[in-house]
């Protein structure tokens, strides 16, 4: 049922279009990231060893050029992904400076937006638990539904922008 109303369905297209309306209305503000390696709960070693890669350059005092990666190998690709691709890292600039915090893509800015309320509400009232961020970010009721391999990417872009406040 959707909304607690019955359906009757009569065939298997209909029950797929069902379930695609309740994913939808559920996780509306889920951001699209087109890469497997890093869009799952649980990732691999090597996909961890990538990440870990980024995650890196993120977090340094000053930005390199492609987070001070090279060639083609998965960490590029998943810094594409997830940080170029989505409009919070320009690639172009020789010496980059910051990322944008409030792409055009609505649920990559809600999603960004989520996190910075996180920091900022730690700082005012001391801990949090990341567990309160991360169930911010993957449960139903926030409707943001992101998978928890990208979340230390996308927290540690926003750190990387509150670093001197942290």
């Amino acid at each position: 049922s959707l909304n607690g109303q019955k359906k009757e369905i009569h065939r298997k297209a209909e029950l797929t279009e069902l379930m695609s309306n309740i994913c939808d209305s559920v996780f509306s503000m889920t951001p699209v990231i087109s890469n497997e390696a890093v869009n799952r709960d649980e990732i691999t070693s090597i996909a961890s060893n990538s990440r870990n890669k980024i995650i890196t350059g993120l977090l340094r005092n000053e930005l390199e050029k492609n987070l001070g990666l090279s060639g083609s190998g998965q960490e590029v690709s998943i810094m594409r992904s997830t940080l170029i691709r989505t409009g919070i890292w320009d690639d172009t600039a020789e010496k980059p400076s910051s990322f944008n915090l409030r792409p055009q893509n609505p649920q990559i800015a809600n999603m960004l937006s989520t996190i910075e309320q996180f920091i900022v509400s730690a700082r005012r009232n001391g801990s949090i638990g990341f567990d309160v961020l991360y169930d911010m970010l993957t449960l139903p009721e926030y409707h943001i539904g992101l998978r928890k391999g990208l979340i230390p990417i996308y927290l540690a872009a926003v750190i990387h922008e509150y670093k001197q406040q942290v």
